[in-house]
């Protein structure tokens, strides 16, 4: 409360989707709660932690917002774009998969981005389908496009995948705005 929307922020650290749907399906969406949106922003630990395929990520995601269909049909659901992840000093986001590092075991010395672009592209068809269904790309807070490519926006990220306070503030900005027009309201 106080801030231009009421709400409530459900995410837990290291989340997936497997275990949102598990709390939304067991209690986590307890009868009452009656949000006029739904904002979900789930993905990135399931391709970097347990490093789920894109195919799974996304029919997760897609289960999730059945499952908040099913008991809240006439909200509105946005799905989140999964943000921009990268390993590199300069923040270039590369198109292929030629950045891989064949001595790194870990996934996230991999280059993470054709996968997010492919899952987003999927998630925002998926919306642009689905009635009450609708896509929030944050590409525009995190990525610059420059003559030699994309770039991730170092100055707003933390580290390689969480934003900092000022990449919070931006994408929040952005939030804003879409809930509003959403909602209908005057900004």
């Amino acid at each position: 409360r106080g801030g231009d929307f009421d709400g409530i922020a459900l995410g837990i650290s290291a989340d997936t989707a497997p275990n949102l749907l598990w709390r939304l399906i067991n209690g986590e969406m307890p009868y009452g709660l009656t949000p006029k949106v739904w904002w979900i922003g789930i993905g990135v630990n399931d391709l970097l932690l347990t490093e789920c395929s894109e195919k799974m990520i996304i029919l997760g995601i897609f289960r999730i917002v059945e499952e908040i269909q099913r008991t809240h049909p006439n909200a509105i659901i946005v799905i989140n774009s999964i943000l921009p992840v990268q390993n590199n000093a300069d923040g270039r986001l590369y198109e292929d998969f030629t950045q891989e590092d064949d001595n790194c075991k870990r996934r996230m010395c991999l280059n993470m981005w054709p996968y997010i672009v492919s899952i987003n592209e999927k998630l925002s068809t998926f919306a642009s389908n689905h009635k009450g269904v609708e896509f929030f790309n944050a590409d525009r807070v995190f990525i610059q496009d420059r003559p030699e490519g994309k770039f991730l926006k170092l100055n707003f990220m933390q580290d390689p995948v969480h934003p900092n306070l000022t990449g919070h503030m931006r994408l929040n900005a952005w939030i804003k705005r879409k809930l509003h027009d959403i909602l209908g309201d005057d900004e």
